[in-house]
């Protein structure tokens, strides 16, 4: 329990003792002993809309996500489905609608992880079209197919790993891969998006040695029993999401029933809108 809540929590001994944690909206910082009125009023004002936004977002969110229906009209075509259990919803091109969501709905782990890491993210690879405004996505994991990797040798890879995972919370057959490297997740798709999982269902797992589970230039073997898995909230004291998000192209694989998708073009608006959102 413990574990689950002070996962992202900063280690002292390694000088983090000065890390930034997250408050709630709307908190006003007792470190700011003087202020400008006509700067807090406009962050009132930004503050009241994006609570507003939460309401309405969540609201339409829950309505889209039992009746199937998109959240934005776009020609006709803006839910997408290759099969009975994967979907996409799209958001508005602003991020407005997206940091409500975040706010409201985003895994609270993972929040504090970016936060406390200096907002690095995890990002998956998508088409162009896919990536042409935020989304809520969910899709079936595929790392046990074979033409995810165009490998036989990878599909098994991750079989083996599948049943070594068997008794934890989340394992390749209901996992995703992210990477904290935006221009090794183009290699995916063309274009890069960050992921915010959705939910409470939600967990993280990564290597505590090496960077991606799987790649061609390094074929792992099939014995994956010598491979250290860090399961978030489980191997606590060992490297923490904070620390696997300040990695440089580290793989994470994370679980989630849908999850936020923002265009990395949006990003740096995404990122400022956050930081503005919470008191840090």
């Amino acid at each position: 329990f413990l574990c689950l809540l002070n996962g992202a929590n900063a280690y002292s001994s390694n000088g983090r003792n000065n890390r930034r944690s997250l408050k709630p909206m709307g908190v006003v910082s007792e470190r700011s002993p003087t202020f400008d009125s006509s700067s807090l009023s406009e962050s009132n004002q930004r503050r009241n809309v994006l609570a507003s936004l939460t309401i309405a977002t969540s609201a339409a969110v829950a309505t889209a996500l039992s009746s199937k229906v998109p959240l934005m009209a776009d020609s006709g075509d803006s839910i997408k489905s290759s099969s009975s259990t994967s979907s996409t919803m799209w958001l508005s091109s602003s991020v407005d609608e997206a940091i409500a969501l975040i706010e409201s709905s985003c895994d609270r782990r993972f929040l504090h992880g970016v936060v406390a890491s200096d907002y690095r993210l995890m990002y998956r690879g998508m088409t162009a079209e896919e990536a042409r405004a935020p989304s809520i996505r969910s899709e079936p994991s595929d790392l046990l197919l074979p033409s995810t990797y165009d490998s036989l040798d990878a599909a098994n890879f991750f079989a083996s790993l599948d049943k070594r995972m068997e008794n934890q919370p989340i394992q390749p057959s209901n996992g995703h891969l992210a990477t904290t490297d935006p221009e090794a997740a183009k290699s995916w798709g063309g274009e890069a998006v960050s992921i915010w999982p959705l939910g409470e269902n939600v967990h993280f797992a990564w290597l505590e040695e090496g960077e991606e589970f799987w790649s061609k230039q390094q074929q792992r073997s099939l014995d994956v029993k010598s491979l250290k898995v860090i399961v978030d909230g489980i191997d606590c004291g060992r490297m923490s999401l904070e620390d696997a998000l300040e990695s440089n192209n580290k793989e994470i694989m994370f679980r989630a029933d849908r999850f936020l998708a923002v265009p990395t073009g949006l990003e740096k608006q995404l990122v400022q809108g956050l930081r503005d959102a919470f008191i840090i």
